[in-house]
């Protein structure tokens, strides 16, 4: 009996910690919405409104694609250098696997044409 009673008074523990969490999260949310955070969002939203009116988007996406486009392309640019060693290092280790592959199925016998 005195193990149930142990039980009841710790679940209560629980439920005052969810209701005090509860109402410090709606005070910290209420105040961040009226304060300082205000007037990001305010911002935030006149800078999205102001990109996407814009008629020269399809322009401007053109342009940075051919920018990423000659960045990849530029050997001395380090981001081509990383997409070159990245596609080396892709083709080295599908070789690997590959010859890995081979040497299981030459093992086990399966996969082989039968003669």
């Amino acid at each position: 009996m005195k193990r149930v009673a142990n039980e009841s008074e710790s679940g209560g523990g629980f439920g005052w910690g969810f209701l005090v969490g509860g109402l410090i999260g709606f005070v910290a949310g209420a105040y961040l919405a009226s304060g300082p955070g205000r007037s990001q969002v305010d911002s935030l939203r006149s800078r999205t409104i102001e990109l996407t009116s814009q008629h020269d988007l399809p322009n401007k996406a053109r342009a940075y694609a051919e920018r990423a486009r000659s960045a990849v392309n530029d050997p001395e640019h380090p981001v081509g250098k990383a997409v070159r060693e990245g596609v080396a290092a892709a083709r080295r280790r599908r070789q690997e696997l590959e010859t890995r592959s081979a040497n299981v199925t030459d093992l086990t016998g399966n996969g082989t044409p039968e003669a």
